[in-house]
């Protein structure tokens, strides 16, 4: 298959610098459809600097048609280059965006655009469309001339056409709003006002600046019958040369006045001074031309002066024959979507506005989003402070009004219909008071409800389909969680009746507030909502149109702040966060037996390990034995110590394995457990400014996905150099982390001799089962001196004595017996020695024993303090001893 090779080339953005990884070449990137995807295309990168990690993604709409094959995450060689190759999206479709370059030392952008394919390629859909209804009038004529007669169906037979239920996004003319006091006082303002005057509405895509804008038009209409109004869109015509032209020829046009001989004998002449000033502007005249002819280089220079004063003189002559023809005295120009167009047409236009029609008749309408409208001039004027420049053209800023609650409620009723009306709590709540993105959320969910009752989903509720919609386009992450366990929203509403007055919960805020009115209104929330999400699966999310989604700040905004150094206060958060957490891992007060740690076959202390620890630590040891615990003071000591790389604690087991790489997974673990944003997540892992402490990659349950993880773990270090510890039971000979040189080992064998003879006074076992208690300091930590004494006396097995006493110790022992045995059952299914809380089916083994909501992490939190479980992690537990599981997994002994 050949492959056609583009060669890009980003231009540098802020926070770019010397030796930063750049694309190859300088040419645009321009992929056609009549090619893409079956001859795929490759990009390469070169790194002129040392070796450093970097990201290549598609940004802008054009995210959704074209994206990197693998994640877009590269490795970068000192000195060298490396290819990525584009593929399609979910949307292949013609659009534009840009292709950007993440790394440690900056971001690089450039252009992508995915051109249509050749022209009858495009038409062949309509050409076979039209012969096709050709046909059909053909069949009809046919039947028309056929004798048959049918009988008219009856009413009951006689079915009705589906009424139309979408809400068109064109632009109102009737206000719908309650905007029309703006409407009138920017009428009058544009009629009464001394000229020249420039008016801009400012506001946000979709806000509905079109509408007031045709509203005013209308209230001049009906109210000022002196003034002459025109309506232009430049960016119909922003590939012309000069703006100026444009504007003139939809002015004649729409004024009525074309066929007017000396209006058009004026625009002609205008039109060939407008063109000899282009030519003029646009021609090269060397320094040699220069010197071989300067009477020659005068005159054409003198000639173009004389023909900016013929055009202004030209202009106001059109405008003023415009005015008489029409009867009126003054001219009102509404200019719309001037945001999308390119710098180059937005500078040229402001600069027409200011230069030709600063006049005394004519007054302007300017309809834009304010921080499009700056970037667009920004590229135009490097270096110039374009809101000065903006503030100089536009006389009358006016920004538009945000929609009041009243306003919103009321345009909110007039686009629900009837069946879906009971969702209009709901959508106050997550909707955002923009009229466009309304309209559209409304038509999916309309959409969507006529297929769910076509599919005759049941049971079914149309508050519940608003309520996925609205986390699905409010709420990414917390979406794509519940895609994962459709329980999620019955565990909110089971949380929600069991806190405690006050208490703030631990949920996102979207999917808090919709089960809160779920509880309120007392509608039922479904216990699994996977019907909904694989309803909603297959249709998109309400796509914004092109000029909307630049208005979104790209990532790459909040990660050249990151690149720049400005992490200090993020990273700050972070310690504290790993500071608390990892404390929940430590006995109250900071009391932790003392482990016995071996290194090479002799004893070391903790803070001998901490000071050979140069690179990489595996940390081994049997279940049990302290490892998590010696992980957790590791990550304390390096936080008291502070002045670099921040220690992060993170559990092997929450991985999502399904994200490309170290770089992502640790991203994610940051945003999951210690809810980093994203951006400086992603920008601490870059910019190696963490020190990682992994937990557990024994608990991982796939054994492929163990060594996925130990060669990521060895990857990532011999890339970047950063300081690792693994913890894990019992790895191979040929373990990534065993055999490389990097990675010191240490085994946790239990507490030290004199720890356990201090702990096992009144114990008077055997050797063999002393020594298997001292390889459990969760367990010995719990022990009391009746406990031994009544073990010894009567041969009762400890463990088991230990469990029953434990659980005699528990207000509601019965039921939580019941569960711990349920649980134990479920991990020995699983060939697992951990659990977590937040999962599905622990959370319906507590529900099924009458514990949902608040009342499982409290239940679990009594069971930590009678010592039969340990925490782990925020969510994850295990039984103190091996011994222990296997005692309540056979059904326990009962209470005692």
């Amino acid at each position: 298959m050949p492959i056609a090779r583009l060669f890009v080339v980003v231009v540098l953005a802020v926070g770019t610098g010397f030796g930063a990884p750049q694309f190859l070449d300088n040419s645009a990137l321009s992929i056609s459809l009549e090619t893409f995807p079956r001859v795929p295309v490759q990009v390469t990168v070169v790194n002129p600097g040392p070796a450093v990690t970097a990201r290549i993604q598609v940004a802008g709409p054009a995210a959704s048609a074209v994206s990197v094959q693998g994640g877009g995450s590269v490795q970068l060689p000192a000195g060298g280059n490396v290819t990525v190759t584009l593929v399609p999206g979910p949307r292949l479709r013609e659009t534009s965006g840009q292709l950007v370059l993440y790394a440690e030392t900056g971001v690089t952008r450039r252009e992508l655009r995915v051109v249509p394919r050749h022209l009858l390629l495009r038409l062949w859909p309509h050409l076979a469309g039209g012969l096709l209804l050709v046909g059909l009038l053909a069949w009809l004529m046919w039947r028309r001339r056929r004798p048959l007669v049918e009988p008219a169906p009856s009413p009951k037979e006689e079915e009705q056409a589906p009424a139309g239920f979408t809400h068109s996004d064109e632009p109102a003319v009737t206000d719908s709003l309650g905007r029309a006091e703006y409407a009138q006082a920017l009428a009058l303002l544009a009629h009464s006002a001394s000229p020249p005057m420039v008016i801009g509405v400012y506001g946000d895509w979709g806000i509905g600046k079109t509408s007031l804008l045709k509203q005013v038009r209308q209230v001049i209409d009906d109210q000022y019958g002196d003034c002459a109004h025109v309506w232009f869109d430049p960016w119909r015509h922003q590939y012309d040369d000069n703006p100026v032209l444009p504007l003139l020829h939809t002015l004649v046009a729409e004024l009525g006045l074309a066929k007017k001989e000396q209006v058009a004998r004026t625009l002609r002449t205008i039109s060939e001074v407008l063109g000899s000033l282009v030519l003029s502007s646009t021609a090269r005249v060397n320094l040699a031309d220069v010197r071989s002819s300067l009477k020659e280089y005068d005159e054409q220079h003198f000639r173009i002066r004389s023909d900016r004063a013929r055009l202004d003189e030209y202009l106001t002559d059109l405008i003023a024959q415009a005015l008489a023809e029409t009867g009126k005295k003054r001219l009102v120009v509404f200019i719309d979507d001037l945001d999308r167009c390119a710098g180059d047409q937005v500078a040229g236009l402001l600069e027409a506005l200011k230069l030709h029609f600063n006049r005394d008749n004519c007054v302007f309408f300017l309809a834009v989003a304010k921080e499009p409208l700056l970037v667009a001039l920004g590229e135009k004027y490097k270096g110039l402070q374009v809101d000065h420049y903006l503030d100089k053209i536009i006389q009358f800023p006016f920004e538009m009004p945000r929609l009041s609650a009243a306003a919103f409620d009321d345009y909110l009723r007039s686009l629900l219909p009837e069946e879906i009306m009971p969702t209009r709590d709901l959508l106050r709540i997550g909707l955002p008071r923009n009229p466009r993105s309304i309209k559209r959320f409304l038509n999916v969910l309309i959409l969507q409800d006529r297929i769910a009752k076509a599919r005759k989903l049941s049971p079914y509720d149309v508050s519940t389909l608003a309520a996925i919609l609205l986390i699905r386009e409010g709420d990414g992450e917390f979406y794509a969680r519940l895609a994962q366990d459709a329980s999620l929203l019955q565990r909110i509403k089971e949380d929600l009746d069991t806190a405690e007055e006050g208490r703030q919960l631990d949920w996102s805020q979207l999917p808090l507030q919709l089960i809160s009115r779920f509880r309120d209104s007392h509608r039922a929330v479904p216990a699994d909502v996977s019907a909904y999400i694989d309803l909603v699966r297959s249709t998109p999310i309400p796509e914004h149109s092109e000029e909307e989604s630049k208005a979104v700040p790209p990532v790459g905004q909040p990660l050249v702040a990151a690149a720049r150094g400005e992490l200090a206060e993020g990273l700050a958060v972070l310690a504290e966060r790993v500071e608390r957490q990892v404390g929940q891992l430590l006995p109250a007060g900071g009391a932790v037996l003392a482990q016995d740690l071996d290194m090479d076959g002799r004893a070391i202390t903790l803070d001998d390990l901490v000071a050979r620890w140069d690179r990489g630590l595996l940390v081994v040891g049997a279940s049990g034995a302290g490892k998590t615990v010696l992980a957790a003071r590791i990550t304390l000591r390096l936080l008291e110590e502070g002045g670099g790389p921040v220690p992060v604690f993170v559990s092997l087991r929450s991985l999502d394995l399904s994200r490309p790489g170290f770089e992502m997974w640790m991203t994610h673990a940051l945003v999951q457990q210690y809810r980093t944003p994203i951006t400086e997540a992603l920008a601490m892992v870059n910019r190696q400014r963490l020190i990682y402490v992994l937990d557990g990659l024994d608990e991982v349950a796939d054994p492929a996905d163990r060594d996925k993880i130990a060669q990521e773990v060895v990857r990532w270090h011999e890339v970047t150099g950063a300081k690792i510890t693994v913890t894990d039971r019992h790895p191979g000979p040929g373990h990534p982390l065993v055999v490389h040189q990097d990675f010191v080992k240490v085994r946790v064998k239990g507490v030290t001799e004199q720890e356990m003879s201090r702990l096992l006074g009144a114990w008077k076992g055997s050797a063999a089962d002393a020594e298997e208690l001292a390889g459990a300091p969760a367990l010995l930590a719990n022990l009391t001196d009746s406990w031994l004494r009544e073990a010894s006396a009567d041969g009762r097995d400890l463990v088991e004595l230990y469990a029953d006493r434990a659980m005699a110790m528990l207000d509601d022992g019965p039921a939580l017996q019941e569960i711990l045995r349920d649980v134990a059952r479920h991990l020995i299914s699983r060939d697992g020695t951990s659990f977590d809380d937040e999962s599905r089916e622990i959370r319906n083994i507590f529900r099924h024993h009458g514990k949902h909501g608040r009342q499982v992490p409290q239940s679990l939190e009594e069971l930590v303090r009678a010592g039969l479980l340990r925490r782990l992690s925020t969510n994850e537990y295990q039984f103190v001893h091996h011994r222990l599981l296997k005692h309540f997994a056979e059904g326990g002994s009962g209470q005692q």
